[in-house]
Parts: C-alpha cells; structure tokens; sequence
C-alpha cells in the first residue's frame, strides 16, 4: 500500500480516528488535544497503548476501509520502512508496528476535516 507521507508541521492540519481507540481498555492513558485554530483534534498515544493498537485489528480496518486519499502517516527519519519524501510504501499495521516495536515507541493520532494522520514518535 503506498500511503502519503507529512511532515512535521502538516501533521498539524491531518486528521485522527478517536473512534478506534476507544478499543484500547478502560485504563487509558491517551492524552487527547484539540487545536481550534484549525479545526484538527487528536491523541497522544501511550507506547503501551500504541502496543495494543497495533495487536488489534484497527490498522487493519484502516487500511481496509479509509479513503486512501483521506490517511497521511508522518514516519520517523530513522524509520526502515521504504519511504521517499512523498509516500510510504506499507500498510497500517506495518505502521503502528515499527511504532510499537521500538523502545518507548507511540504514535500521535489526528484528526480534521480532511482526513486521518498516524505519526510515529520515539
């Protein structure tokens, strides 16, 4: 799957799936934030909740059912997935995978008007 690439600042004004996280357990430790300015909204994802993001099917259903269009994903710079500037070559779980797998690893999820963004973050 090849998904559109941000940077740092354009992560800012992409978009979040709050609706998933709601699966990750009653103990959550999400930090949510809302940015008014541009109407984007998201959450801080913790790395243990980032761990059971990834070992559920959300990616998955993401990947499955999102407008490819309406999913941008921000990779970290040292990041393995192939990627070129302007896309990532691999799917969500893949994503959240790396994320997950890496000491102290999370991803930011956000959301506005114009779709879904996933960050990697360690």
């Amino acid at each position: 799957m090849r998904v559109r690439t941000i940077a740092a600042p354009a992560v800012l004004v992409t978009g979040f799936a709050i609706a998933g996280l709601a699966t990750t357990g009653t103990a959550s430790a999400a930090t949510p934030f809302v940015i008014p300015q541009i109407g984007a909204a998201g959450v801080e994802l913790s790395p243990g909740e980032t761990q059971a993001l990834a070992n559920s099917p959300i990616p998955a259903l993401v990947d499955r059912f999102a407008p490819g269009p309406a999913v941008s994903v921000g990779v970290q710079p040292d990041s393995q997935i192939p990627h070129d500037g302007t896309y990532v070559f691999a799917d969500m779980p893949t994503i959240v995978g790396e994320a997950a797998a890496h000491p102290n690893g999370s991803v930011d999820i956000l959301v506005d008007g114009e779709g879904v963004a996933v960050i990697q973050e360690w």
